[in-house]
C-alpha cells in the first residue's frame, strides 16, 4: 500500500543526494514486482518538484524511478498518444534532465567533461547514465583505459548502472549485455573450457535432455537443431538416446539434421529419400507398431472391463429384485406401463 505519502517531509530538501522510487532491493529484477505498487506520480512528483526547484541550493545528484512509470511512458512516448499521468511525468523527466545539464558538465581528474542525463532507450527509459548506482560517481564512456571514471556498467536484469569497484560485471555469453556477477547472472555455459555467463532471458540455449545451457558459440559446437521442429539434443544426448536424439546425417549427398520423429514424419509423407535417413526412423516405425498393439491390447482389455461391469450391474439388480418380491415378468409389465401414452 506504498503510496508515496511518506516523502512528503522530504518537500523542499536542499540535502538529500539520492532518491530511490524503485521499490525493488539491491540486483533485484524491478519487473519481478507482481502486482506493481500503487507509489502514486500525483503524490510523489510534487514533492520531487519541490526539491529540484531550487537549483542553486539542490544536492540532489541521483533519482530512480518505478519500473512501472518509466515503461508507461516510454510506449506512450513511443507510440505518440499520452494519458495526463504519463504527460505529468514526461514533463517532470524533462525538468530534472535539464536541471541536470544546468549544472554544468563535471571533469574528471584528466579535466575531460562528464556526461550526465536521462537515458532514453527501453528498459533503461527514465533512468540516469554514466552514474553509478551505489556510490554516486560519474563515469564516462569514451574515457581511456586504465581512467577511473571508465570502468561502469548498465546491469539489463536489475536496470541499474554501477561502477567497477562497487559491483563486478560481466556481459551474456549470447546477447552480450552486462549484468552483476553472481546476482543478476547465475548461469554459466555448460563447456567445461569456457568461462561465458548466460542470462535468464538467453537461457533458451540448452539441451531439450539433460537442460544443460550453453553460450552462443558452445552450443553451436556441442548442441544440434531439428530442422523441422524447435528440438535441441547435445551431441552426448543424442548418441545416448538414438530414438529421440537430434542426429547429422553423414552421407555424401545428404544434410538433414533432425530428429527420429521429424524423419518418421517426411517418411510417411514421401518426402525422404535418404536411405540413411530412412534406416534411422526405421526403429521408431517398430516402436510405434508395438505401442500401437499395446494400446489395442489396452483397449480390448478396458471394453472387457465394462462388458464385465455391465453383466454384474444386471446380476445385481436381479438379485435386489428378487429380494424385494419383484419378478422378472413385474419387471416388463412396469416398463410396458412407463412407455404407454396418457
Amino acid at each position: 500500500n506504498i503510496r508515496g505519502i511518506g516523502l512528503r517531509p522530504l518537500s523542499g530538501s536542499t540535502l538529500i543526494e539520492k532518491i530511490d522510487l524503485s521499490l525493488v532491493g539491491k540486483h533485484c529484477n524491478p519487473s519481478n514486482i507482481m502486482p506493481e505498487p500503487p507509489i502514486s506520480c500525483d503524490i510523489v512528483l510534487p514533492i520531487l518538484d519541490s526539491i529540484i526547484s531550487n537549483e542553486t541550493l539542490c544536492r540532489l545528484k541521483y533519482l530512480n524511478f518505478p519500473k512501472g512509470w518509466r515503461m508507461r511512458a516510454y510506449n506512450t512516448a513511443k507510440s505518440g498518444s499520452s494519458t495526463e499521468t504519463q504527460s505529468i511525468f514526461q514533463a517532470f523527466l524533462a525538468r530534472y534532465d535539464q536541471m541536470l545539464q544546468n549544472r554544468g558538465p563535471p571533469k574528471n581528474h584528466s579535466g575531460i567533461d562528464l556526461e550526465i542525463g536521462i537515458f532514453g532507450r527501453h528498459n533503461s527509459y527514465g533512468t540516469q547514465y554514466n552514474i553509478c548506482h551505489q556510490c554516486t560517481k560519474l563515469f564516462r564512456h569514451d574515457c581511456s583505459v586504465g581512467d577511473d571514471n571508465a570502468e561502469h556498467y548498465f546491469c539489463s536484469a536489475c536496470e541499474r548502472e554501477y561502477c567497477g569497484n562497487c559491483v563486478t560485471t560481466t556481459g551474456c555469453g549470447i546477447c552480450s549485455y552486462g549484468f552483476c556477477v553472481g546476482t543478476c547472472i547465475t548461469h554459466s555455459c555448460a563447456s567445461p573450457n569456457c568461462d561465458e555467463k548466460v542470462c535468464d532471458e538467453c537461457k533458451q540455449y540448452w539441451c531439450d535432455k539433460c537442460y544443460r545451457t550453453w553460450c552462443d558459440e558452445c552450443c553451436s559446437r556441442n548442441c544440434l537443431d531439428c530442422e523441422w521442429c524447435t528440438k535441441r539434443y547435445c551431441h552426448e544426448c543424442s548418441e545416448n538416446d538414438e530414438m529421440n536424439g537430434v542426429l547429422r546425417c553423414d552421407e555424401y549427398d545428404c544434410v538433414n539434421i533432425a530428429c527420429s520423429s521429424c524423419l518418421l514424419k517426411r517418411f510417411q509423407e514421401g518426402e525422404l529419400d535418404c536411405m540413411k535417413c530412412i534406416r534411422k526412423a526405421t526403429p521408431l516405425i517398430k516402436q510405434l507398431k508395438d505401442e500401437n498393439k499395446e494400446l489395442k491390447d489396452e483397449n480390448e482389455a478396458l471394453c472387457q472391463r465394462i462388458q464385465n461391469l455391465e453383466e454384474s450391474k444386471q446380476s445385481l439388480e436381479m438379485l435386489m429384485y428378487n429380494r424385494m418380491g419383484i419378478t422378472s415378468r413385474d419387471i416388463g409389465c412396469r416398463y410396458r406401463t412407463l412407455q404407454e401414452p396418457n
